[in-house]
């Protein structure tokens, strides 16, 4: 009865179904409220993020300022990336044995003779520098040997890092006059033509200067052969002109860019005078061919081997070029004192600054005949320097000192195993001293680039390499 009452109650006094529209009208406002509360919060959202976006902006822009990993390429200067030889250079490169076959023209028996030759060159230049005479490029057998091999692997060191120089690097203009001291066969001039097309079509006069008069002459056939095969319809070789003598010689014009390759080093093996005293001396037979009174560009590339002893001379000559007011714009990031110095009785356990690249990618044929030579070679290294006296050409290397934010670093090792925190390190130079670059993003940089990274704001708290004094920077 009282369930039959209340469906009754129920039906007469539409007491349910009211309930029930009130609870669909109810129900109808807060959907409608929650839309409205949602549509509220997403334009809040939307412009939260429209503030947040120029700031997530700021924040990746930062990153990649303080960290280079973040944009490797922008940040990263490559020494010796063989991708910027031009094609044809690297065909001739290539075939350079074919050029010298041509020109030297040897006889079978003196082809088979060569390996020994090359074998008995190489130990004169390196280990039995004693029986090496002065003038040996004058004997013909000696030449062959010379301009087989190893100019034709100085060739490869020489281009890449011709190469990869920025733009104005020479800064040479027409009409300029340059002089190659200790020329041999032309080695200098032959790179410079190869690795720097831009300069293929100016008016050049190169003086070479050596000892031997039969190297410049094999020289000029060699570089005159190169260009035939790089030349266009309006392009001359640059004049090459033979003076035959020793360092110091006179010449009739006033160079704007002197060049030396492999020839200081030579001339100290010889001399029982310490290397300081010589590099002074070298300093000031090399300054000597300048116009005192001019107010263009004189430009010094000195190139010697990555050797302990090369290297500390090239370290000393590029002291003496500053204290005479030539700047150095490679491979140094910085115009400070070099903490790459090398070995010396106060310090020998030294760093010294060297760089080098794998010779995987070398011709097969220059692979080949280190081979037959006994003289297998899987690294090409090098000590150079490049200064100049004029307001510094090369934006991309400019030495900094008013960079707050950033630190160049010029990576001057293979990488350094560090087992204890399972990272790679780097010996680098820069203007804070010798720098010890834990690779902690595994960005694994070549030897010989240049690196710009976020400068420390502070050393005092900074870690020290025990072995080296570097101070460890992690990268």
């Amino acid at each position: 009865m009282k369930k039959e009452e209340a469906k009754w109650y129920e039906k007469a006094s539409g007491k349910k179904q009211h309930k029930a529209e009130n609870s669909a009208k109810f129900a109808a406002k807060n959907e409608l409220k929650k839309q409205r509360k949602e549509e509220k919060a997403q334009k809040n959202d939307a412009k939260t993020e429209d503030k947040k976006i120029p700031q997530k902006k700021a924040n990746i822009e930062n990153r990649r300022k303080n960290n280079f990993s973040q944009n490797k390429s922008s940040k990263t200067v490559s020494m010796f990336e063989l991708k910027n030889i031009p094609e044809d250079s690297l065909e001739i490169l290539k075939n350079f044995g074919k050029i010298v076959a041509d020109t030297r023209n040897l006889s079978p028996k003196q082809q088979v003779l060569l390996p020994k030759q090359i074998k008995n060159l190489s130990h004169q230049l390196t280990d039995d520098r004693n029986s090496r005479r002065l003038g040996y490029m004058n004997d013909a057998s000696q030449l062959s040997a010379y301009i087989s091999y190893f100019m034709w692997w100085n060739l490869i060191r020489l281009t890449r890092l011709f190469a990869n120089f920025p733009k104005n690097a020479f800064n040479l203009k027409e009409e300029d006059v340059c002089l190659d001291l200790g020329s041999g066969p032309l080695t200098v001039p032959c790179a410079l033509w190869l690795a720097r097309p831009e300069l293929r079509s100016k008016k050049l006069t190169f003086y070479v200067l050596d000892l031997s008069q039969g190297a410049l002459s094999a020289g000029e056939e060699i570089f005159l052969s190169i260009a035939a095969k790089t030349l266009t319809e309006d392009q001359n070789p640059w004049k090459i002109v033979r003076v035959k003598g020793a360092v110091g010689t006179q010449i009739k014009q006033k160079p704007s860019l002197i060049t030396c390759g492999n020839v200081f080093n030579e001339l100290a093996q010889t001399n029982e005078m310490p290397l300081d005293f010589l590099a002074k001396n070298y300093t000031n037979d090399i300054l000597k061919y300048f116009d005192k009174e001019t107010n263009s560009a004189q430009t010094i590339l000195l190139i010697e081997p990555g050797d302990p002893r090369s290297a500390r001379l090239v370290s000393l000559m590029r002291d003496s070029f500053i204290r005479k007011n030539f700047m150095p714009l490679s491979p140094c990031p910085h115009i400070h004192v070099c903490p790459m110095a090398g070995r010396t009785s106060s310090n020998p356990g030294g760093k010294w600054c060297n760089f080098a690249f794998d010779t995987a990618d070398a011709p097969e044929e220059l692979l080949r005949f280190s081979k037959n030579a006994n003289l297998k070679k899987e690294r090409a290294s090098l000590s150079y320097v490049l200064v100049s006296k004029e307001k510094n050409p090369m934006a991309e290397e400019k030495p900094s000192q008013n960079d707050s934010e950033n630190l160049k670093l010029r990576i001057a090792s293979d990488f350094i195993k560090l087992p204890e925190i399972r990272k790679s390190a780097y010996y680098c130079c820069s203007e804070i001293g010798l720098v010890l670059a834990v690779d902690k993003t595994n960005i694994r940089p070549k030897n010989g680039d240049l690196l710009s990274v976020k400068r420390p704001k502070s050393l005092e708290n900074a870690d020290y390499d025990k072995k080296s004094g570097a101070i460890i920077l992690e990268i």
